[in-house]
């Protein structure tokens, strides 16, 4: 009978009763009488005198009967006052919460009671990691008196753990007009892994189960919510969703999982307020079977969404045990595999992923993901949740991290931290290079702010780390404005005018005063006003500009043992440091002839020994830098050990000066032995692209150059016999040692790329959120501002570095709102990109000379080829020219010269043409992640029933859409039965549909617009060639020519997506003549003979020859030519400036 008494009470009011220390029997007698509940008991009487005399006449505890029933008496009349105190302070909290001035709020005590009451229940202790926080107790608490469950963000499902530190905030209040303090919302990282989605639902089961211990009474909360909960990770993880795989091995991102799941529990606490369910458990599992939320919110995305590599989700391809050592080629020497041997044989485990082929090696497994296992905990400060799995890339400096890029925190082999860095909030910027999507690239490493948008970047108000250089900033802003016309200036130096420092040395002084003197207000205590020996640059300060921000290779510029200012290493007889937060692991590496051992000494190059005088010239204004130093080889033997004298080359450079190069390959064992474990990555034409598309109001750029820049890395004096030289000049005996980074060993590239990326990152912390863009091309920089007050903040850039020791080849600087970098020519006015007018104009003088000539000899025709393949990577619709040139030259490659074919000289003059009318800039169509899906087409051919057809997806009833649908005959489609059997030109077939439709329907001008074509066999490499603008197939290639050229009419781009025939009926059944559900007065009539087209005509007229031809060279087989010597090469010949 007690049980059931006790039984019948509210939990909040037992909960009370019990913390107060009220015994049994007289909680019994109590709720005997009806008094059940918090609310029923407070409201017993008015005072402390009423309530002992109610409980004295209507409860028979009398206080004088003994002292025991005194002090009953006196817990009750506790309890009581607690009661009304709750009530009172509850409904306040509700009406503050309700207008947004309180969080709903819930006291320690409290908290600590419900935990204890779970973990009796559990017979277990709660982790912090898995126990939900005061915040999400509070918030089910809520949801639960007012009856309205809500599905929360999983950012807002955090832990004990994460909010073990109070955030707080300031508002408003709206009754009082007067600023409360109330307490902060915390927030963790959203999942992003299959077990933190667990951990999730396990939190959210959890909180349920606290708030069940005070409101045992709601029958539509469980008594144990943990286990509903593992029925939605179980189905959300499972093979219907996350293990979900298409036909080509496609899987859901897992943006598009965790939407989904969001959807489930919205439609679970739908179901339980309309009163669908009688609880929560039945909810969740009639959310799982709905067909209407799985279609709506997972089918029909993962169906439409794209067909490129999902961007967040870890690439297992990267991850270092699954693949072989050394080259990682394995046995079969990377070529592709049998594939008629492996028909049947399954490549995957159930659910999609890759068989543990490797278990009984125990090296690991990419079902059980050890690769990507969570090596250790963090803290952050927005409260880091558990480490999600993932690649490359740190959680957004731990603020609401991507779940792109998180993953692993360490990498097996490398120094220093994975996820590290002052990144931005959300995921990276990304572009499109050759059809693939890749990370933006800035030329300051992976934890560079400048690969976000200038939005997402953190500033001083998000960081407080940022407070520093926010200050440093404005005080060096006002600095220079104070001293320079900075407007002047910024002219001057996108005239080309400025030749010399534009920085006297009094103001440069000034300027690094004030950085010293912040910098030791800070608490700095490196030497940061000295330079480092042999070097322009201010190390220490460099570092703790960076240490300040957070970076992860601070320590590389001085405190390190093998830091910047104490001299890098070579790599000689020593592994080269690897910098995961920087840079990606590099996987290849250029294989060298091995050299001897002991004191070499290496005669000059023809071209060194016929400019010596000019090259011991160029040495001696080294030495004056001390860069390098002139001695006698016995004394550099007793210094340095055995030295080894490379071979020296002389470069004439456009101003007449020579470039001299240290050859450490042939004949020694330097960069045969040297093995870079960073992989350096420059931004090229696409990330230029990106950047002006995330810079829409780019007003102004500015190009410029680094000095002597692989010569300003200090090298460790152990290293110095390694790179040593002589010029002849004198006696034999007298060679050269360069102290600093040498032209022609293979690290000196990487040193300074890491020194430059570091220092471009610290110009990014000083101007937060600002709208600039930088990108560093090795020793190339360019910059473009789009806010106001650009131009002034540009210029303190460039003052900052020069402050730091950074050296501008000051008469290179150009732009303004035309600007060249690195061969490309960017038009802010029009926002075009393309080529350079002389590079544009050696393109078209060599054509012409070409086809004047009738000939070409080969070498020069593969050197034109790549110079080409550079200049379309700003010029992306031009690229299928590159297809009929690429196999001509392969086939032809062993002839030394040969008389150009009649399409050849077609594409070359089109080029030509195309250059001269069309321009050599493209424009550059704003970035939209969301594509356009126009129309979709297919393709049928059986025998002689040979079918094209397709329909715009310009209205929502199919009667109302425009369509097409031709039957090809032999007569117009001679093309068709080049390989025997017209099923062979399948692919040829589909495109010609897609240019087809490109042609009948029109596309939109300036726009990523998107459509989907299914063919009979299968077949998907159209949606590679339409991506990546290049195939050398006939007659495919003349359709993808032309379709390119097309779009470029248009300035548009188009993603062609392969569907199943399945989900392409409506045009399966166009190729099969059936017209039903289409309007005959919407039919739009298309004629193959008749379509001249732009280029159409003359390829496949002239195709069939020229592709006869090669195929006549391949049966014959190569014959090997003499190399090329290097005088003869066309870079040498006529160099592409």
């Amino acid at each position: 009978m007690t049980v059931d008494v006790l039984a019948s009470a509210d939990a909040d009011l037992r909960f009370q009763m019990e913390e107060a220390g009220v015994s049994a029997d007289v909680q019994k007698a109590i709720y005997a009488e009806g008094f059940t509940s918090v609310r029923v008991f407070a409201g017993l009487e008015e005072s402390l005198e009423g309530v002992r005399a109610a409980l004295k006449s209507s409860f028979k505890l009398d206080s004088n009967e003994s002292p025991a029933m005194r002090k009953e008496i006196a817990l009750l009349l506790a309890v009581w006052e607690g009661a009304r105190s709750q009530l009172t302070y509850q409904a306040k909290n509700k009406e503050e919460a309700k207008q947004g001035t309180q969080n709903r709020l819930m006291q320690s005590s409290e908290y600590s009671a419900m935990r204890t009451r779970v973990e009796q229940v559990l017979n277990r202790t709660l982790k912090d990691r898995e126990a939900p926080s005061k915040a999400l107790v509070a918030s089910k608490l809520e949801q639960l008196e007012d009856g309205v469950p809500k599905a929360e963000d999983l950012r807002d499902v955090t832990s004990y753990e994460d909010v073990e530190g109070e955030a707080y905030s300031a508002i408003i209040d709206p009754a009082t007009a007067m600023l409360r303090i109330k307490p902060g919302r915390a927030s963790t990282i959203p999942p992003g892994s299959p077990e933190g989605l667990r951990l999730r639902h396990r939190r959210i089961g959890l909180a349920w189960d606290f708030v069940k211990t005070r409101h045992s009474t709601r029958a539509w909360v469980p008594d144990n919510c943990v286990d509903c909960f593992r029925v939605l990770s179980d189905h959300v993880l499972g093979s219907a969703v996350a293990g979900l795989r298409s036909a080509s091995g496609q899987g859901p991102t897992w943006s598009l999982v965790l939407s989904y799941e969001q959807e489930l529990r919205k439609a679970a606490y739908r179901y339980i307020r309309d009163g669908q369910c009688k609880d929560l458990r039945a909810a969740l599992e009639k959310a799982c079977d709905a067909p209407e939320v799985l279609t709506t919110h997972f089918i029909v995305p993962f169906t439409l969404g794209k067909a490129e590599d999902p961007v967040d989700m870890p690439d297992l391809t990267k991850v270092p045990w699954l693949h072989h050592g050394k080259g990682g080629k394995g046995k079969g020497g990377g070529k592709a595999p049998d594939w008629g041997r492996q028909w049947g044989k399954s490549n995957k485990t159930p659910d999609g992923r890759a068989l543990c082929f490797k278990f009984n090696k125990e090296s690991g497994g990419s079902v059980a993901q050890r690769a990507v296992a969570d090596p250790g905990k963090r803290k952050s400060v927005a409260t880091a949740d558990e480490a999600a799995s993932g690649d490359e890339e740190e959680l957004w400096n731990n603020i609401f991290p991507s779940r792109a890029y998180s993953g692993l925190e360490y990498e097996e082999g490398g120094d220093g931290i994975r996820i590290a860095g002052l990144r931005g909030t959300g995921p990276p910027l990304y572009c499109r290079m050759g059809g693939a999507r890749k990370p933006f690239t800035d030329g300051c490493g992976l934890c560079s702010p400048g690969r976000w948008p200038p939005s997402a970047r953190q500033d001083a108000y998000e960081n407080v780390k940022l407070s520093f250089h926010q200050r440093l900033a404005t005080k060096l802003h006002n600095f220079v404005g104070a001293k320079l016309n900075v407007r002047d200036l910024a002219f001057k130096l996108a005239a080309g005018v400025v030749k010399e420092a534009p920085f006297s040395d009094e103001m440069l002084e000034e300027g690094r005063s004030i950085i010293w003197k912040e910098l030791r207000d800070a608490g700095c205590q490196l030497p940061v006003e000295e330079k480092s020996p042999g070097q322009p640059f201010y190390l220490a300060a460099i570092e703790e500009l960076l240490r300040l921000a957070g970076d992860p290779d601070s320590a590389a510029f001085y405190t390190s043992q093998d830091s910047f200012a104490k001299g890098v290493r070579l790599g000689v007889g020593v592994e080269l440091p690897r910098v995961p937060a920087v840079f990606t692991a590099k996987e290849r590496w250029r294989t060298y002839p091995d050299g001897p051992d002991g004191t070499v000494l290496r005669d000059n190059y023809v071209s060194a020994k016929e400019h010596a005088a000019e090259v011991q010239k160029q040495l001696e204004i080294e030495a004056e830098l001390g860069a390098m130093y002139e001695t006698d080889l016995e004394a550099a033997c007793r210094e340095l050990g055995e030295v080894s004298v490379a071979s020296l080359g002389a470069i004439e450079k456009k101003d007449g000066s020579y470039r001299v190069t240290h050859d450490a390959t042939h004949g020694l064992s330097v960069n045969s032995v040297i093995k870079v474990r960073d992989q350096m990555r420059c931004p090229g034409a696409g990330d230029l692209r990106r950047a002006l598309q995330t810079l829409p109001t780019a007003f102004f750029a500015l190009s410029g150059d680094v000095a002597r820049a692989h010569r300003l890395v200090k090298i460790a004096k152990r290293d110095w016999k390694h790179l040593c030289c002589r010029t002849g000049t004198k006696r034999d005996d007298v060679i050269w040692v360069n102290c600093v980074g040498t032209f022609g060993v293979s690290s000196a590239a990487y040193h300074w790329c890491r020194l430059m990326s570091g220092l471009g990152r610290s110009a990014f912390f000083l101007f937060g959120k600002f709208g600039w863009m930088q990108l560093v091309y090795v020793d190339d920089l360019l910059w473009l501002v789009g806010d106001k007050g650009g131009i002034e903040k540009l210029i303190t850039v460039i003052f900052y570095y020069s402050a730091l020791g950074l050296p501008f080849a000051w008469k290179k600087f150009s732009g303004g709102l035309v600007c060249k970098w690195v061969g490309f020519e960017l038009t802010l006015a029009e926002r075009a990109l393309g080529l350079t007018e002389r590079r544009a104009k050696w393109i078209i003088s060599w054509v012409s000379h070409t086809v004047d000539a009738g000939a070409v000899r080969m070498a020069d025709f593969r050197a034109v080829l790549g110079r080409l393949s550079f200049a379309f990577t700003v010029l992306p619709n031009f690229r299928p020219l590159l297809g009929p040139l690429y196999a001509w030259s392969a086939a032809m490659g062993s002839f030394h010269s040969l008389p150009l074919p009649k399409l050849v000289v077609v594409l070359l003059n089109f080029l030509k043409a195309s250059l001269e009318r069309l321009g050599r800039n493209a424009a550059v169509a704003d970035h939209c992640d969301a594509e356009r899906e126009l129309f979709r087409t297919d393709a049928r051919a059986e025998g002689d029933e040979v079918w094209i057809g397709g329909f715009a997806l310009d209205n929502g009833t199919l009667s109302e859409c425009r369509w097409f649908a031709e039957r090809i005959s032999h007569n117009t489609g001679k093309w068709l039965f080049l390989a025997g059997e017209s099923y062979r030109a399948i692919a040829s077939l589909e495109l010609l549909a897609t240019l087809t439709a490109v042609v009948l329907f029109g596309v939109p001008g300036g726009q990523h617009l998107g459509c989907a074509c299914s063919a009979s066999t299968d077949n998907r490499g159209n949606a590679f060639a339409v991506s990546k603008l290049m195939t050398t197939k006939f007659p495919l290639c003349a359709f993808l020519l032309e379709l390119a050229m097309q779009l470029q009419m248009k300035s548009s781009e188009l993603q062609l997506r392969w569907l199943p025939r399945l989900q392409n009926v409506e045009a399966d059944r166009l190729t099969n003549g059936d017209f039903t559900g289409f309007s005959d007065h919407k039919r739009l009539r298309f004629s193959v003979d008749e379509f001249s087209g732009i280029l159409l005509s003359d390829m496949l007229d002239l195709g069939s020859d020229l592709y006869g031809s090669i195929r006549e060279a391949k049966t014959k087989g190569k014959l090997r030519i003499p190399k090329t010597r290097r005088e003869d090469t066309l870079k040498c010949r006529d160099p592409w400036m």
